[in-house]
Formats: C-alpha cells, structure tokens, sequence
C-alpha cells in the first residue's frame, strides 16, 4: 500500500475492540413468584437523555412525551461518596477472581455455542448485592464470590476497580440501583455502595413505562450505545434493580494493515466449514501448556491485552472448557514465553445475553433466589414482605478488529528461512478452529471479559 493509502486508512481507523457488558438484578417482593421470562432484551433506541450534574452524580430525564409515570429521582441527596477502604489486588484476589472467573464461564458454556461473560461485571454487580444480605444468604454469596468477607472484597474492589478503570482508563465502570417507590431502603446500604463501587441511586415506579426507558437509557450510555436496551418491562412485583456497565474500547498496540488481512475458512465445532477473514500478525509473546497453545496481543498503552488459547489437535473445544481452572489461566498467563509467534486470528463478532440465575444457584447460591427465605435486611424494608433476587440479566457485546481497523504500523508476518544461515522458526497459532479468549488487565492476569467462539 502508498503512502497516500495508509495515510487514507489512518484517518478511517476505528478501534480495534468494541466490548461491553451489563449485569442487572432485579429484586422483588415475595407475594408470588414472577415468571423466568420477565426481562428481556431487544435492539432498539430509547427516548430519554442522561446528563451529569455538579456531585459527579447523573440526572435523567425522559424526552417522549407519550411516557407515562414520574421520572426517576435521585436518592443521592444526603449522600456524599467517601474514601471506603482499599487493599491492593494480591495473589489471595487473583486467586479468588480467577475462579470465579472460569466457574461462571465454564457454568454458562453451552456445548458447540458461541459465549462470552463479563466476570468483573457480574462480580461488581453480586458485590453491591451482597452489601444488603445478612444470614445464610450472605454466606452463600460470600462463598460463590471467593470466601472473602463481605469488608475484604468491597476493599479489593474498591481498590481493583480504580486502577483498570480509573480515570483516561481505556476501561469504563458505571454503577446504579434503582429502588421502587414503596420500598424504604436503608440509607447505610446506598452509602457503602457509594463510598465502594460510586453507585448512582435513583426512586422509581416499576410500572411506569418511563422508568423502563430511563434505565435503558443508562444502560446505553454507559456502554457507549453498544447496548441500547436492555429490559423491556418488569414484573409487577419488582421493587429494586441493581446494575453495573462496563464498557472497554481499545486500539491494538500494534495494528493490522490491510495486506496482513485475508480469507479462509473456519472449522466450527460442528465440523463444517464456514468462510472467515483472517488477520495475520506476529506477535512476542506465546503461551504453552499441557493441553493448549496461544498467543499475548497488546492493545495500546499495554494496559490491556487479548489472549488466544487454543486447545490441542485432538481436543475438543468442549472438554477444553470443562478442564480449565482458575489456577490453570492465571498459571498459563504467567508462564508465557518472550517468543516470536506467527500468528492467524479471524475477524469475529458476538452478543450474548442470558439469565445466571441457573448457574449462580449451580454455584452455590441459591437462598438470594428463594423468596421465602432470602435475607436482604440490611438492604431494605418491605411492609409484611420479603424481598429477594428474582432474575440476574447479563449481556455482553465484542467485536474484534472490524473493517477501518486494519491501518497503522503493524508488525509484518515473518515467514521463511534463510539458506545461507539457519533461523529458528517462530511458533505458529492459526485459530482456525474453536478457541478460548479472554480480555486480560496485564498488571494482575484477571480477564476482565472471557469467551469462546466456536463458529464465526
């Protein structure tokens, strides 16, 4: 490519990644049941705009004028953030957040489909929760979440999320709870929440179609519109919602130009093959185990970074999944070679949305669920009724390397050898064939995002 054309393919760049996630738990009084399929998610523009105000806080306010209901209003007032607590990530956080991290990825794993969670995402979001539970439910949710106590994580967190997701961070972390007009909640719960995890709080009528539309339209803003909506209506007897947004948007340090970009095909998990574009690169780092190859690809400012792994010939992708261990990743990543490796990563795209109630009970929490006996009382009060989680809403967006994304000084593939002077070959990687992949915070090998993509 000229000069003129890569000058033209500079100005056309976009990032290199798109990805985000949102997590929302709604809580409900416990005189029936709501149906599994209270909440869902859809692909549409919301009526209402999200502007910050003088606290740092967010002021919502619904344009449509065919919404019905009051707009939501802040319970912030009162409420100023503290300095909560913080303890710096150590080996004992990566530990805990790691097995989280594969339990709840490996848990949502359909056989043969595409998948992709947000760990740091549904940690926060279980996190905020959790500050509100008391008795069994606590230590069921202490459990699923690393067997930390409830002050050590919020300090863990408080600490973790200001340095992947503090300020100029590539990374951004938002966080809000809703609560119904009828509910009194309890004051110190908003506080701890606001001095740990900067949660935004807001009193809202659950009925309304007006509060449906503000929270989606929070949710997109915060994930800069690459989830537009995210509810579309809530049962009668919701009366909180918890949530957290994160949403990342990075350039690769080295990006690929447009001769390193070519098709091929991709052998799903089906076994059939299916035509895919592929980038090629070579990269610095690679990753050997016992059962799995892969490679380290750096976004810019190396804060961040995307690792590949893919299983063994002979191993299916399946049998892969279920054999990974939090241990295992974090062991894997800190174990990786300074090599050169050729490297052949298709173009992919995926959405994901589910509900986790099924694989956090898997997990080991499920009184948060029951609603007769979930114990949320440091959270709120309800007359003559018990509140507890009746669904947990996570959706997750990525697309990798999209057309513009292809300009810039990248790395040239290497191949060949000499004649004259024998030269090591590098290590080869083609995904080609279904792989795990994971968005990792380099300072502490933690993926903040974890997938598999089986087909393309």
């Amino acid at each position: 490519m000229n000069k003129n054309g890569r000058k033209e393919m500079k100005l056309k760049r976009l990032a290199a990644l798109l990805l985000c996630a949102a997590v929302m738990l709604p809580l409900a009084a416990c005189a029936k049941k709501p149906d599994s399929g209270t909440s869902r998610t859809s692909q549409t523009t919301d009526d209402t705009t999200v502007t910050p105000t003088k606290d740092g806080y967010t002021s919502i306010t619904a344009t449509d004028k065919d919404n019905k209901g009051a707009a939501a209003q802040d319970l912030m007032q009162g409420i100023t953030k503290g300095k909560g607590a913080s303890k710096k990530p150590d080996s004992r956080f990566a530990n805990v957040a790691a097995s989280f991290a594969l339990d709840l990825f490996k848990d949502e794993y359909k056989s043969g489909k595409n998948t992709l969670v947000s760990p740091l995402s549904v940690l926060t979001a279980l996190a905020m929760t959790q500050n509100g539970a008391e008795g069994k439910t606590l230590s069921e949710m202490q459990k699923v979440l690393g067997g930390l106590d409830r002050d050590t994580l919020n300090a863990y967190m408080n600490a973790y999320l200001a340095a992947v997701a503090g300020k100029d961070s590539a990374l951004k972390c938002a966080n809000s709870i809703w609560v119904d007009s009828k509910l009194d909640v309890k004051r110190a719960f908003l506080q701890k929440n606001a001095d740990f995890y900067s949660a935004q709080a807001y009193k809202a009528d659950f009925t309304s179609t007006r509060t449906v539309k503000e929270i989606n339209s929070w949710v997109s803003k915060n994930t800069n519109g690459m989830i537009k909506k995210l509810v579309d209506q809530f049962d009668p007897l919701t009366v909180m919602v918890l949530m957290n947004a994160l949403c990342l948007e990075a350039e690769w340090s080295d990006p690929y130009t447009d001769n390193c970009v070519s098709e091929g095909t991709f052998k799903n998990a089906k076994g059939n093959l299916v035509k895919a574009e592929y980038m090629y690169s070579q990269e610095t780092e690679y990753i050997e185990t016992e059962n799995a190859t892969g490679f380290v690809k750096y976004y810019k400012g190396g804060k961040f970074a995307f690792v590949a792994l893919l299983p063994n010939e002979g191993t299916s992708i399946d049998s892969y999944i279920a054999s990974l261990t939090g241990r295992d990743f974090l062991k894997a990543l800190g174990s990786r070679k300074s090599e050169k490796v050729n490297t052949q990563m298709p173009k992919f795209k995926c959405e994901y949305s589910n509900s986790l109630v099924d694989t956090l009970k898997k997990m080991g929490m499920s009184t948060a669920f029951d609603g007769d006996r979930a114990n949320f009382s440091s959270m709120a009060t309800l007359k003559n009724e018990n509140i507890y989680i009746s669904d947990v809403i996570h959706k997750t967006f990525i697309e990798v390397a999209e057309k513009g994304t292809r300009a810039g000084a990248a790395t040239a593939v290497i191949v060949g050898e000499s004649a004259a002077m024998p030269v090591e070959q590098p290590k080869k990687v083609r995904l080609t064939r279904p792989f795990v992949y994971a968005i990792i915070d380099t300072r502490t090998n933690l993926p903040l995002f974890i997938g598999a993509q089986t087909d393309i």
